[in-house]
């Protein structure tokens, strides 16, 4: 009986792994506007999420600074003060 549910149990965990996530990129009719289609993690649901290229721009310079602060290893702190 151990050396059934041995079996099985991996069986069933991946049997449950559904597939990875889909994105799809297309251009909007505003010409630097990009919208995206992800799915969500966890979920069949899929979300679209529009940017323009100016929002782009400013992620990747969030991406830069948030790559900067851990690098140096500083300590990111909640606003307030604590």
């Amino acid at each position: 009986m151990k050396h059934l549910l041995l079996i099985l149990l991996p069986a069933a965990l991946l049997g449950c792994a559904g597939p990875p996530p889909v994105e799809e990129k297309t251009t909007a009719a505003a010409g630097d506007t990009v919208c995206e289609r992800s799915e969500v993690t966890g979920t069949r649901f899929t979300g679209m999420r529009c940017r323009t290229a100016a929002q782009r721009e400013q992620d990747k310079r969030n991406v830069g600074d948030l790559e900067e602060v851990s690098r140096r290893g500083a300590a990111v702190t909640k606003p307030g003060g604590s």
